[in-house]
């Protein structure tokens, strides 16, 4: 009698493999801007009843995907420029798979040293994750994590991110000024970063924001001659950063805040002013303005460190991202910039990110973090912290602003 024919069985789907995309940076008008910002504090607040939200290039509109009945009726109130779709999978469920595809979290997926970066898709409603390299095993593993619908694999071997690590300052403290040194205890000095945002603390008290990577076990200021002291910060409570991990999360708060440090100043002031221009010739602007919505893709923008000083003309192309510096260590939730030219150099970490008004004021989007190529030219990449989420992190700073 004959044996019976085995039927063979197809081989489970695999994620999307992606290409490397030119990014698309149009700037979006203003009002369809402010209704995607207003569409995001929603789903931030509403994680588990709405998708991201996103702007469909074809009709200019806002689209808020909804998952419950919940968020059908708060979407209802969002008026004629966002519409509502429904979608499988909540904002909540999508930042878990961001959050657990990169870093520590992933360290049990097979070759997980080649996943550099993990960004919500909010069009089609997944996580996109960037390797520099892919393996059947890495596949594998993060299809069996979270069903191979539910992300997608971009490969890109040349993505290859590192963090960013004018000086004699003091004791008016402005944004974009310091090659800093750091007292750390009992680890000596660290120096190497740029001071970023002037800020007004309870109290009536000064500040100055820059990077966490900066001060990981926070520790004490100095200008970069180490002439002046500028100020402390707390370990923990004032900065979101582990050496070896990446951002970590503040007591109290459920929200990666990217990169942050907040330096309390007891005996001088932060100014009004940041850095622009050169390192060699450098010039002051003042802060006009607090940026009046988190950035958005297509958004133009500014950087100033103590190495590279002002470079212009990055563009916006992505938020809410999560980057795996060259050193292994996670940087979550930044927004992610691009541009030709003179890319950032090490040393323009925890500089000010900024957009130049038409008065000559400037208006403040942020603090840089990292990029790709540093200290090179031709292709460069920056990522920032939004100053909205340096504002959630430490709740009661405002920028000091000279309108």
């Amino acid at each position: 009698m004959p044996a019976a024919a085995l039927a063979s069985a197809a081989p489970p789907p695999g994620p999307v493999l992606l290409s490397p995309q030119p990014a698309d940076v149009k700037t979006l008008p203003e009002p369809t801007a402010l209704a995607l910002d207003r569409a995001r504090k929603l789903a931030e607040q509403h994680p588990d009843d709405f998708g991201e939200p996103w702007v469909d290039p074809k009709t200019g509109q806002v689209v808020l995907g909804t998952v419950t009945g919940t968020g059908n009726r708060l979407a209802a109130d969002q008026g004629k420029d966002v519409v509502q779709r429904p979608v499988t999978r909540s904002k909540a469920a999508l930042e878990k798979i961001k959050d657990g595809a990169i870093g520590e979290p992933a360290a049990d997926v097979p070759d997980a040293q080649a996943i550099r970066m993990t960004r919500i898709d909010a069009e089609h409603n997944r996580v996109i994750v960037t390797v520099n390299k892919t393996t059947d095993a890495m596949l594998q593993a993060l299809t069996a994590r979270y069903g191979a619908d539910a992300f997608a694999v971009e490969v890109d071997p040349a993505f290859n991110p590192t963090k960013s690590s004018r000086s004699d300052d003091g004791p008016d403290n402005w944004g974009g000024a310091a090659e800093m040194t750091i007292r750390q205890s009992p680890d000596g000095n660290v120096v190497g970063c740029s001071s970023g945002i002037p800020v007004w603390l309870p109290g009536d008290k000064s500040g100055m924001l820059t990077a966490g990577h900066c001060a990981p076990k926070g520790g004490f200021f100095f200008n970069g001659n180490d002439t002046d002291y500028m100020g402390w910060v707390s370990e923990n409570t004032r900065e979101n950063w582990y050496d070896g991990r990446g951002s970590t999360l503040l007591p109290g708060q459920s929200e990666f805040r990217g990169d942050l440090a907040l330096i309390e100043i007891p005996n001088g002031t932060s100014g009004y002013y940041i850095y622009r221009g050169s390192v060699s010739n450098p010039y002051t602007s003042i802060i006009g303005q607090l940026a009046p919505r988190r950035a958005q893709v297509g958004d133009t923008y500014c950087n100033s460190g103590y190495k590279r000083g002002e470079l212009c003309g990055w563009k916006v192309y992505n938020y809410g991202i999560n980057i795996n510096y060259s050193g292994g260590e996670t940087v979550r939730n930044v927004v992610a910039g691009s541009k030709t030219g003179t890319c950032t150099g090490h040393g323009d970490s925890g500089g000010p990110t900024y957009y130049v008004m038409s008065n000559g004021r400037v208006q403040v989007k942020g603090i840089h973090s990292g990029g790709s190529n540093l200290d090179g030219s031709g292709d460069c990449r920056e990522y920032f912290t939004d100053v909205w989420d340096a504002l959630d992190a430490f709740p009661g700073i405002f920028p000091r602003v000279l309108p």
